[in-house]
């Protein structure tokens, strides 16, 4: 069999002259290291905007909630905030299709624990079949 042998660096040089130049170790350890970089980097901005994100000053743990009637609900939930803070929560009252069918806001505090239960009638359009606090925002304690 007469075959065609060829070496390593023969073959380099063919696929380099077909599909173009080929790296070598240090270009290859540059792209290694710039991919380390941008990859910490990816990560460090990841941590920030979720620390960002996660500082509220109120956060909240929704407890129970009873169908007064069909034209009311009531929601208890427990507001967590620094003491001497006040706060408005957004309640929302949803039907079985997780649609909102009544809204009301909720002020919160100043208490002087930083946990607070509260207990919200929301008035309803249709009756309700759930209900969640959809978030709250501090606010400037009322200074009269």
């Amino acid at each position: 069999m007469d075959g065609v042998t060829t070496d390593d660096a023969d073959a380099r040089a063919a696929l380099a002259d077909r599909y173009g130049l080929t790296t070598d170790a240090a270009t290859r350890r540059r792209r290694r290291v710039l991919l380390l970089v941008l990859a910490a980097v990816a990560v460090a901005a990841f941590v920030v905007l979720a620390v960002i994100s996660t500082d509220d000053a109120v956060h909240t743990d929704d407890v129970a909630f009873s169908v007064v009637d069909d034209s009311a609900v009531e929601v208890t939930f427990v507001a967590h905030m620094d003491p001497g803070t006040t706060a408005e929560c957004t309640v929302l009252a949803l039907n079985d299709r997780f649609n909102q069918v009544g809204v009301a806001r909720v002020p919160v505090g100043p208490a002087e624990t930083r946990s607070t239960v509260v207990t919200a009638r929301v008035a309803t359009t249709e009756p309700a079949t759930g209900a969640r606090v959809a978030g709250c925002r501090e606010t400037a304690a009322d200074l009269g």
